[in-house]
């Protein structure tokens, strides 16, 4: 089942630009996190799915395009949303359709997040510095350290902010992770703030995680942070880089906007009237 539907995910993402799911959606069908599923179709082969993500309380919607504008969609949500009624509903690229399928099972946009991207430039000759801070690569020793900031500077986020010790530890297992890409800010000693960054392949390049302990922010922290991650992808080989911002978040869409980024894609989230 596992492979089928990684099979049927590929060929909705070829053909939409777009995967219908989310890295915590992969996780879950790997197996990693725990997840949910419906799916119309025989086991080995289907054409439609529901992946009901336990972690984050999120249902992803897929369907192969040449079983679209049947009814598949909205069959398929309309029972997880039996199950699952408080769980919300991503739409990744608010693709035609998404609003019209939301509203047919009584669902309203609630949430956006924002893709911005850039090119990326040639490293500068000098590191990026932060006045009063030691910026290194990550030691596992951090762990707990970079696990309670990111909670404190995430505390608002409905996903990132309840990342815990263990999932952080399944991340850095996964084949993508270099922990060379993982900056951390240190102060008189103690975690300040990080920046992880991920690598795609294919010249693309992911700031992953920026975060700033809220008692060091306004102090240029994550400005630094963020150009020593570009300078690393760059460095690295890779053309071009990513981000995903809420798009409520204003002082922080500006930063990036002010850095070069602009968006390029809007994932709009989902959940049930009343």
């Amino acid at each position: 089942m596992q492979d089928a539907l990684r099979r049927l995910v590929a060929a909705i993402r070829d053909h939409d630009g777009i995967p219908p799911i989310n890295e915590s959606g992969s996780l879950g069908i790997d197996g990693v996190r725990e997840a949910d599923f419906f799916f119309m179709g025989r086991r080995c082969d289907p054409f439609g799915f529901v992946l009901c993500d336990e972690r984050d309380g999120t249902l992803q919607v897929g369907v192969h395009p040449d079983h679209r504008r049947k009814g598949v969609g909205t069959e398929l949500l309309t029972e997880a949303l039996s199950s699952y009624p408080d769980f919300t509903a991503w739409a990744f690229g608010t693709l035609p359709g998404a609003d019209e399928l939301a509203a047919r099972v009584r669902m309203e946009p609630v949430r956006q997040l924002l893709r911005m991207e850039r090119p990326l430039a040639p490293a500068g000759q000098a590191p990026a510095e932060a006045e009063g801070y030691e910026i290194v690569t990550y030691d596992p020793a951090d762990r707990e350290a970079i696990v309670a900031l990111n909670a404190a500077a995430f505390s608002h986020h409905p996903e990132q902010g309840r990342l815990t010790v263990a999932e952080f530890e399944d991340l850095t297992r996964q084949d993508w992770f270099d922990p060379a890409g993982l900056f951390v800010a240190r102060r008189d000693g103690e975690v300040a703030g990080f920046h992880w960054t991920k690598q795609h392949g294919d010249g693309l390049g992911e700031v992953y995680v920026i975060a700033v302990a809220p008692e060091h922010e306004g102090r240029g922290l994550g400005r630094v942070l963020l150009q020593r991650g570009l300078d690393h992808l760059a460095g690295s080989g890779d053309e071009r880089v990513q981000l995903y911002v809420e798009a409520d978040q204003e002082r922080v869409v500006r930063m990036y906007e002010r850095a070069g980024f602009t968006v390029g894609q809007v994932d709009t989230s989902y959940r049930r009237k009343g």
